[in-house]
This record gives structure tokens, C-alpha cells and sequence, in this order.
């Protein structure tokens, strides 16, 4: 009989050290990243932006909806605007094969954004990301296919960057 009771001991002890660790997390103040504060600093948000069916702005919309932020469809006075001017990407040749041929790109990607909190001066920011990648004349199909795929992770990396630019930013000066 004693062995079965160890059994169902031994059986319960995952559950057992679960416990106990959410326990111990919640009463040390620990919060899940995502609950990081940036609802507390934006409830509400209003997004200003040229293109509001690109591709940016559904990863940030995405990211801000993630957040738990409201995103307004009109601006209210006290709310914050989010301003994004239009992206840009440029590509350059970073080498050359021995035939005069790129052997290597560079894709740039540039972005411009401001943040005004209610009863303060905007405050601007620009992302500037760059990728190289192997550029083989033979593979265009595929090289371009790679260029759209770099570009759409430096889109996620700005919107990444857009949040947390927004968690750190502190009241700037009165208007």
C-alpha cells in the first residue's frame, strides 16, 4: 500500500512544481511580456498613415490589437497619434563577380513615424534596416522572390520596432 501512494505522488508532481511556480511568478510581480505596460500608456491610439491598406500598417495594427490597444478610426483629443509616412526600400550592389555581374545586393529599408501623446509636441523616430543577400543572375526569379521576402521581415522588424519605441517613450514638453 505504500507504494501506491508514492505513485500517485510521483504522478502528481509536475502538477505539484506548476503550481507552485505560478504561484511564486504572480506574487513576485512577474507579467507576461505581452502585458507589458503599453496598454496602460496607450488605451487608445488613432493611426495616421498614407497607405491604410499596406502591408505596414497590418503589422502594426496587428501588433497594437495584440497589445490590447484600441485602434480609433477618427482621432479624439486625448489620444495618441500614430503617424507613418510612406516606407521606402532601396537596393545596391554591395560586389561584383570577376564578369561585372552583382554578386551581392543590399536591400535598405527606411521608415519615418511619429508618436504625439495628448497635449504634447510629436515626437519623430526613423527605423533604418539593412540586409545583404546573394544576388546570382541565373536565379533572378528566385533572387527578386528573396528581395520581397527580406522586405517583408524589415517591415516586421519596424513595427516591432514602432511598439517598442512607443513602451519607452517618456511625456515630452508641453505645447
Amino acid at each position: 500500500m505504500h507504494s501506491y501512494n508514492s505513485q500517485i505522488s510521483l504522478r502528481n508532481l509536475p502538477f505539484i512544481f506548476i503550481l507552485f511556480t505560478t504561484i511564486f511568478l504572480t506574487g513576485c510581480g512577474f507579467h507576461l511580456k505581452h502585458n507589458n505596460g503599453l496598454v496602460e500608456k496607450f488605451p487608445e491610439i488613432y493611426l495616421d498613415t498614407d497607405d491604410p491598406k499596406g502591408e505596414l500598417t497590418r503589422l502594426v495594427k496587428v501588433r497594437l490589437r495584440g497589445a490590447n490597444i484600441n485602434i480609433l478610426t477618427i482621432p479624439k483629443d486625448d489620444a495618441a497619434i500614430l503617424h507613418l509616412d510612406p516606407e521606402r526600400r532601396t537596393e545596391r550592389t554591395i560586389s561584383l563577380y570577376a564578369n561585372a555581374q552583382n554578386a551581392e545586393k543590399e536591400v535598405g529599408y527606411t521608415l519615418h513615424y511619429s508618436i504625439k501623446m495628448p497635449n504634447y509636441t510629436a515626437k519623430e523616430f526613423d527605423v533604418n534596416l539593412y540586409r545583404d543577400f546573394l544576388d546570382d543572375s541565373s536565379e533572378a526569379l528566385a533572387k527578386s522572390r528573396e528581395a520581397e521576402l527580406l522586405t517583408t521581415e524589415l517591415r516586421g522588424i519596424a513595427a516591432d520596432h514602432i511598439l517598442a519605441t512607443m513602451l519607452s517613450i517618456e511625456h515630452g514638453k508641453a505645447e
